[in-house]
């Protein structure tokens, strides 16, 4: 592979630009003026040059830089060098991006992209190409708000260990791509209010341990994946007003010691047996508000609870479908180990 201006040739002739290209308008709202966009940095790791569809060329920058174009417009702006993160922070020019179209050179040397496109509702991606990614273990924040995404590319994400807020409000990702987050142990809200994704890929989350509203106000996920969550300790608010969400699998979450709020709100008719007969939790308090639980499927969760063999805990539920005999028989057992118990129907 040989170098030719800002190209590189590989052998087969191709030529891939390795700049970070991406376009703006720059009347849209900011902090610059209405000609003019900021490009944020922060940190170190920064030289970098910036060439311009109007025919600027711009050398040696090294921190954040205002380019002033000749009028109020669209333009692409080209990086080349060495550039670790973008930082919008939801703050600044955040609305003046409006697509990613060449990773090129982005990230490397990062370990960090901390809310990088935070708040960029007005951008879409259509690189093709994979940037550097390999070596971030930070993702947090990172594509917050960013809700004009219908698609998401194909990225290494595989250093990753904190993905929180990464994807939280992409509102209209309509499919996510098979990352690898392997390595990932903070899920925190990480696709919150995706609530255009009907469906979700069986990602490897097996060293996730805390999922806190990771797939919240989801509301057309119509189904859910047989995910390794077996390491996970904090499910609060884990599914919360997934409305479409109408049967759940039998996920190991023996590991988790909070479920409160867990489906709260969610549309879930059919739950599995056996779901809670190693669990080590005790709150499950509002995690099946507001639900649609048949009346096999609140007898299968109270009879689980119950062989589990706990003491002490809170259970409560409304919504959906009142006990059956099994149910209450299972209710007296648990109250007679000091449940706190609340159901449909007032048993």
């Amino acid at each position: 592979m040989a170098l030719f201006g800002n190209k590189m040739i590989p052998f087969s002739g191709i030529a891939v630009d390795d700049r970070f290209i991406f376009s703006v308008k720059t009347d849209n709202a900011g902090t610059s003026g209405t000609n003019q966009f900021t490009i944020p940095t922060t940190g170190i790791g920064y030289l970098y040059d910036i060439e311009t569809s109007d025919g600027q060329t711009i050398v040696g920058v090294t921190g954040s830089h205002t380019i002033t174009f000749p009028g109020a417009g669209t333009y692409t702006v080209y990086i080349s060098g060495n550039f670790p993160r973008i930082y919008f922070n939801n703050g600044g020019d955040k609305l003046k991006i409006l697509s990613v179209n060449n990773w090129g050179i982005y990230g490397l040397g990062s370990t960090l992209q901390t809310r990088a496109f935070s708040g960029c509702s007005n951008m879409i991606i259509t690189a093709t190409d994979n940037g550097y990614f390999g070596n971030v273990t930070d993702f947090n924040g990172c594509w917050n708000g960013c809700s004009s995404l219908l698609s998401f590319p194909f990225i290494d994400t595989s250093s990753g260990t904190i993905f929180n807020g990464c994807w939280s409000g992409c509102s209209s990702l309509l499919s996510f791509p098979l990352l690898d987050v392997s390595s990932g142990t903070d899920f925190t809200a990480t696709w919150v209010s995706c609530n255009s994704l009907t469906s979700f890929p069986l990602l490897n989350t097996s060293s996730g341990t805390i999922f806190t509203q990771t797939w919240a106000f989801c509301s057309l996920l119509t189904s859910f994946p047989l995910l390794d969550v077996s390491s996970g300790t904090i499910f609060q608010q884990t599914w919360l007003n997934c409305s479409s969400l109408t049967s759940f699998p039998l996920l190991d979450t023996s590991s988790g010691t909070n479920f409160s709020s867990c489906w709260n709100g969610a549309g879930v008719n059919i739950f599995p047996a056996n779901f809670f007969d190693s669990n080590i939790a005790t709150n499950y308090n509002v995690a099946f508000l507001s639900t649609n639980l048949s009346q096999t499927s609140i007898d299968n969760i109270l009879v689980s609870l119950d062989v589990n063999g706990l003491s002490g805990g809170t259970f409560r539920q409304s919504g959906g479908s009142a006990p059956s005999i099994t149910g209450t028989n299972a209710i007296d057992s648990l109250r007679a180990k000091s449940w706190t118990i609340i159901v449909t129907g007032g048993y």
